[in-house]
């Protein structure tokens, strides 16, 4: 009963932690500090919060290409770093991941170095206690961290396929061919299902952005990884048991996680957070600056008040929250929202596009925003398959706003109940349409509304640039060609 227990809370934590941390799990105890031995103190309440430290190293094998160009195995860093808490008495699981070139103070070296050495110079324990060292510095006040899972690449591969793929709205597309130094990638925008080394390239891309936009890929593949089919069937005991049975030929565990009391910790915790659909928070690092001369040093600044900040919005949610769900539609009142008129432009695209789509009405907006422009090859237009294996057709507009890294998109598609738009935060009444709206905290991330035949939406960017009235107001103006 005891692995049945544990095989039910792990597939939870395993999906969850594989898409922010990238792969295949070795569990290790917290380090014990230098010094005499101390007593171990007790574990949080077993239906109390939990907080754990997600690492994914970035080491490559001999034979890798980026070996071969080098001329040996790299060093590993810590390629991802996020902290995960899952909190039951107040119904939400957060997320807080650190960019890998953030500067720290690592113990025992000198000056500012960056947060993914510290991985370099003592693994998983010296990240923790630099981790613990910034929070302590900032705020005062110790980080507690229940346990450490330092991950691999080829394990979050073969998690994802064991779940079947994961459907992930991609805001633009990547492309990175083989062969030219970077891990190569090739997604094209839209919502999609992913599978294990399309999933990997995606939630470890950086090439053309930054490290902050890898963190919110990281995040926002998270968000939707815990909504599968796939991830619900798995909160049964027996499932989990049987995903664990497959699991466990690519994780190792040590014997003080495999503990009856953090194991039952662990399962009541979040079978909990399971069972009343636990939202997941995006907390991001804000204020974060360059230094004077990014060509020369890459190294990301923060002050000690965001850190706070940070730390405050992780642990309880700060001053952030997600509305609360709306069983009936309200009305919002006018304001300003920063847009221009898009239709002429949403027109010309209307008649290339509907010929294609098979039946699939065309919406475009009618308004967008201001200095924005339609990305090359707008629309995509494809065909996937639903968790049914049926197919849907599909098309993707993707939107620039003019700064590095941001886009938004419209999305219109037959399958009309994918897990990206299930359980919607708020329903209101705009431009004669019912829409249905989704939250990161207080910021609209999708905007969607149904027909008897398709759904659409409109996504925000991955940093949450678009306000909520821009967003509202956006999916208000979808109109078709002569409609």
């Amino acid at each position: 009963m005891l692995v049945r227990a544990f095989a039910g809370v792990f597939t939870v934590l395993l999906v969850i932690g594989a898409g922010v941390a990238g792969v295949g799990y070795l569990l290790i105890p917290v380090p014990k500090p230098p010094g005499p031995p101390v007593p171990t103190p007790p574990l949080p309440d077993a239906h109390g919060p939990r907080t754990l430290l997600i690492l994914g190293s970035d080491r490559r094998a001999a034979s890798s290409f980026d070996a071969k160009v080098n001329g040996s195995a790299e060093t590993p860093h810590s390629d991802t770093i996020v902290l995960l808490r899952l909190d039951p008495d107040r119904n939400r699981i957060a997320v807080l991941s650190l960019p890998r070139d953030l500067a720290v103070k690592i113990p025992g070296y000198s000056g500012e170095r960056k947060i993914n050495e510290a991985y370099d110079h003592g693994g998983a324990g010296k990240t923790l206690e630099t981790l613990q060292g910034l929070f302590r510095h900032a705020t005062g006040r110790t980080l507690p961290v229940n346990g450490v899972i330092d991950a691999s690449f080829n394990g979050f591969q073969r998690a994802v396929n064991e779940l079947h793929g994961v459907y992930v709205d991609v805001d633009r597309d990547y492309e990175n061919p083989a062969g030219t130094g970077f891990s190569a990638i090739h997604l094209q925008a839209g919502y999609q299902r992913l599978t294990g080394s399309d999933a990997l390239a995606y939630v470890r891309y950086r090439h053309t952005d930054s490290d902050l936009f890898r963190n919110a890929r990281q995040q926002e593949f998270l968000r939707q990884a815990v909504r599968q089919p796939a991830v619900e069937q798995l909160k049964s005991l027996g499932a989990g048991s049987d995903f664990l049975g497959e699991m466990v030929r690519y994780f190792r565990f040590d014997q003080d996680f495999l503990s009856r009391k953090n194991v039952a910790g662990l399962v009541k915790t979040s079978l909990s957070l399971a069972v009343h659909h636990a939202p997941v928070d995006q907390i991001a690092l804000q204020g974060i600056t360059e230094a004077a001369d990014p060509t020369v040093d890459t190294r990301l600044f923060v002050s000690d008040e965001q850190v706070r900040k940070a730390y405050d919005a992780f642990m309880t949610g700060g001053k952030v929250a997600t509305p609360k769900r709306a069983a009936t539609p309200h009305t919002p009142k006018p304001t300003s929202t920063g847009l221009e008129d898009a239709q002429r432009l949403g027109e010309d695209l209307a008649v290339v596009a509907t010929p294609k789509l098979g039946g699939l009405p065309f919406y475009f907006p009618r308004s967008r925003l201001a200095g924005s422009r339609y990305a090359p090859g707008s629309p995509r237009i494809y065909t996937d398959r639903d968790t049914q294996g049926r197919p849907f057709r599909a098309y993707r507009l993707v939107i620039e706003t003019g700064a590095a890294g941001e886009f938004y998109g419209v999305q219109g598609m037959t399958w009309t109940d994918p897990p990206l738009l299930a359980n919607p935060d708020g329903i209101r009444k705009q431009g004669g349409r019912t829409l249905l709206e989704y939250f990161d905290g207080a910021r609209l991330r999708q905007v969607a509304w149904r027909t008897p035949s398709a759904v659409y939406y409109v996504t925000n960017t991955l940093n949450r640039k678009l306000s909520n009235a821009q967003m509202l107001a956006i999916a208000a103006s979808l109109r078709r060609l002569n409609g």
